[in-house]
């Protein structure tokens, strides 16, 4: 199965694949948005929350599968709604009691809308009351939730729920509002947002940069389009990042004997101009991970043999080695320059996701629990959120910066992928 680690960006993605390039890749394939499943025809992307709910939404019933559902599908019902018992089903307060028969075993309707009656005026509800098997209980309209008085209504806060917006979220009396960072457009859901197509002078088109191990190439983020960038001349372990406001790349290849980091500017999509090898104060022959301060043109490197995280300036004359302590297999590090912050997941005696100052100072664990081997990490630097892969748990999940209100994204066999990657999420603009 060829790793797949595609995200939309003004610019590119930055991808690692030990596997042949693109060996199994769909050339008319779409990409789905997180939160969407890929039908496994590859022409359609439905939501996920229509997953084994009991009606086929992909044109080959690819989301009803035994194989799909045989998998826990954990669902969550929106606001004001209430799960039919021992189904996916949701359904809206409103269709409690209300004569029909929403949920297949009547779970809906039943003596008690009779019994409860009496009980839901003595409430005094300001909206409204739901009567179900187990109570009584006030609800408000949509867009609103009961106070702390378990009568009145108040603004919901829908920002505060993962997913609710692609990007920025602007909550609003009894209702939210979605928008985009610069450089992408909201689409007509108002919900997701996707980089810019080149509609406009000076748009740059979203490519996907793809490192193997005896070459860097570049696609469109369907897999079509293939172009090859730089042969490699040795076999070994190649890290690379994109420079977002350089229009720039930088490479790092590890090999038994020696390490060598390379930078070049992408001329056109078509290939590389101004390559230069940047000698290093420190050896790169086990780097194993990199990324790169954008604002400060600084390098972070992983060396995966030594365990410790060095950082080197642009021309690699100075370097420094930020964490050491307490650091046992490192595979991974993600970057937020913006925040001036550095994050990376560690699988030694404790499994734990940490973060930390970019001069290696303050450091904080956020996750050290359900944690086994991290092997990716990622950050949504407009949301502020980190996500990481668990190679042994088979899970993608969600914290935000300081580690609170986390959040399974994907579990099970579609976590494949993320043993190899995890894609840059998008850069705000600098401007």
């Amino acid at each position: 199965m060829q790793c797949a680690c595609t995200v939309p960006s003004p610019h590119a993605a930055s991808f690692l694949s030990p596997s042949p390039l693109l060996s199994s890749c769909h050339p008319e394939a779409i990409l789905c948005d997180v939160g969407e499943f890929h039908c496994h025809s590859h022409e359609t992307c439905i939501p996920e929350a229509w997953l084994c709910d009991g009606e086929p939404d992909c044109p080959d019933d690819s989301d009803e599968t035994d194989h799909v559902c045989a998998q826990e599908v954990v669902i969550r019902c929106p606001l004001n709604h209430i799960q039919c018992i021992g189904t996916k089903k949701c359904i809206h307060f409103n269709k409690l009691c209300n004569g029909a028969r929403d949920c297949e075993d009547g779970y809906d309707e039943g003596v008690h809308c009779r019994e409860l009656l009496s009980a839901c005026h003595e409430l005094r509800c300001r909206y409204g009351c739901v009567m179900t098997r187990n109570g009584t209980f006030c609800f408000c309209a949509d867009g609103f939730e009961v106070g702390e008085d378990g009568t009145s209504c108040r603004d919901h806060d829908e920002c505060a729920m993962y997913g609710a917006c692609s990007q920025t979220c602007t909550n609003t009396y009894g209702s939210y509002r979605c928008s985009c960072t610069e450089g992408y457009i909201l689409q007509p859901d108002r919900i997701s947002c996707k980089a810019k197509q080149g509609e406009h002078p000076g748009d740059s088109r979203p490519v996907l940069l793809i490192g193997g191990s005896d070459r860097i190439v570049i696609t469109q983020l369907n897999g079509t389009g293939l172009q090859p960038l730089r042969s490699l001349s040795a076999n070994g372990t190649l890290a690379l990042d994109f420079q977002h406001n350089q229009e720039s790349i930088c490479w790092a290849l590890s090999t038994e004997s020696s390490g060598q980091l390379h930078c070049a500017v992408i001329r056109n999509l078509r290939g590389f101009t101004r390559e230069q090898e940047i000698r290093t104060q420190q050896s790169l022959q086990h780097v194993e991970q990199m990324a790169i301060d954008w604002l400060t043109g600084n390098v972070y490197f992983v060396d995966r043999v030594t365990d410790k995280i060095f950082v080197c300036n642009h021309g690699g004359d100075t370097c420094v080695t930020i964490l050491q302590l307490d650091l046992t297999n490192p595979k991974g590090i993600a970057l937020d320059p913006l925040m001036g912050m550095l994050f990376f997941p560690d699988y030694g005696n404790v499994a734990k996701i940490e973060r930390c100052n970019m001069d290696g100072t303050n450091r904080t664990r956020l996750v050290d629990y359900k944690i086994e081997q991290p092997t990716a990490v990622a950050l949504d630097v407009v949301k502020k959120l980190v996500y990481w892969a668990d190679a042994y748990l088979d899970y993608i999940d969600v914290v935000d910066y300081q580690g609170r209100n986390r959040h399974t994204v994907i579990h099970g066999n579609q976590v494949f992928f993320a043993r190899c990657c995890l894609a840059h999420f998008p850069v705000p603009s600098l401007d």
